[in-house]
């Protein structure tokens, strides 16, 4: 723990107010899913700003994040160093002997000016910082423009992050699933990873209950008991990968999705279903299956199915996949009356998840693909039969 932040936090607050911070978690939570890899070694949440970002080599980011409504326009040059806080992270950047980086992370754009002052951050522009430097300084409430320059300098401005609307399933598509792909490790469906994540850092940022005060303040500076008090309220807000791992371990596991039972009324689609399947030669057993394994497909693909569109997503994937191999069976069992008893036993041989390359971590049960391959009869992707009139008189 860099010995720079270990001093109280002239206000600690966020811990009083926590259930007002449900966007700060989910923007935190990006960070979690990257513990590990990298050069980013922990965070710690609600300590002198919103948090800190520890990487290798002694080098700590203070953050601050400002959710801006859509009501409340873009972000002004005054704008920032006021409601956007860039006078607030200056001090505490000030407070903690000026670590390498600081960080402004909102989900609102910025006018020309700011966007100009984020892109020579971004570069480290000097000459154009200078120029901001000389233009805020009393905005920002430096000491010297010098300082204002040093600041600057070490100042990220991330700005058109998602909104509160749309952050977790950014998240989920953009960080958990990166992350479990990455480490293999995907014995669960990204939402309830994600939503495990978020409750650590939830957890760590409400670590204090400042209605009753911190217990380590009245201890005597110079007493053991200050400082083991103190390590004890850091280590409850810190978040490193062990704590995200052992918080994964605790979510159920119970493996691949259930067959579902047979508990819904015939609708359109399955009557539809039903007159494909009959005019390939499926009776009505087969029939009465095809029905409920369907039913199963579409509760396996509402738990892996992305909540943003996506070129990884996995139904997605599964359903190339699965057409792929009904296309093939159809040619094999190819007649000009009915083929669909063949086709069946073709696909029931090679609709297997080690046989189309499903990935390991991925729990789907061969039913499953049946059930995918029942689904897109219904959409008129697959056929038993040469094609007809489904909904005709004459296919009754």
């Amino acid at each position: 723990m860099p010995w720079e932040v270990l001093h109280e936090p002239a206000e600690d607050s966020g811990s009083e107010t926590a259930d007002r911070y449900e966007y700060q978690y989910q923007v935190v939570a990006r960070h979690c899913c990257d513990l590990g890899i990298g050069d980013l070694l922990w965070i710690l949440c609600e300590w002198h700003t919103d948090y800190i970002l520890a990487f290798s080599g002694g080098r700590y980011a203070l953050v601050s994040v400002k959710h801006r409504e859509l009501s409340q326009g873009h972000w002004t040059l005054r704008r920032l160093c006021d409601d956007g806080g860039l006078a607030t992270l200056y001090a505490r950047w000030r407070e903690c002997r000026k670590p390498y980086q600081t960080r402004l992370a909102t989900n609102a754009t910025l006018d020309r000016d700011s966007a100009r002052l984020a892109k020579a951050c971004a570069e480290r522009e000097m000459t154009t910082l200078r120029g901001f430097a000389r233009d805020l300084w009393v905005n920002l409430e430096c000491t010297t423009e010098g300082e204002a320059l040093e600041f600057l300098a070490s100042l990220r401005i991330e700005h058109e992050l998602p909104p509160r609307k749309y952050i977790r399933a950014h998240n989920i598509e953009n960080h958990v699933r990166p992350m479990l792909a990455r480490t293999q490790g995907q014995r669960f469906d990204g939402p309830t990873v994600y939503d495990a994540i978020v409750d650590v850092v939830r957890q760590a940022a409400r670590a204090v209950n400042n209605d009753q005060g911190h217990a380590w303040v009245l201890s005597t500076s110079d007493g053991l008991n200050s400082s083991t008090l103190l390590e004890q309220d850091l280590r409850k807000r810190l978040i490193d990968k062990e704590r995200i791992a052992a918080r994964l371990q605790q979510i159920p596991f119970n493996g691949p999705a259930l067959l579902q039972s047979d508990t819904q009324r015939d609708s359109a689609g399955e009557s539809r279903l039903a007159k494909k399947l009959r005019r390939g030669g499926i009776g009505e057993t087969g029939i009465h299956s095809a029905r409920r394994i369907r039913r199963s497909w579409a509760t396996f693909a509402a738990q892996y199915s992305a909540p943003l569109p996506h070129e990884d997503d996995l139904v997605d994937d599964l359903t190339t996949r699965v057409l792929h191999e009904a296309g093939l069976a159809e040619a094999d069992a190819w007649s000009e009356t009915s083929y669909g008893r063949k086709m069946l036993s073709l696909l029931n041989e090679r609709l297997r998840p080690e046989n189309i390359g499903v990935p390991q971590e991925v729990h789907v049960d061969r039913l499953h693909l049946l059930g995918l391959v029942y689904q897109l009869t219904d959409e008129c992707k697959v056929w038993w039969s040469p094609e007809f009139d489904v909904d005709g008189e004459e296919a009754s």
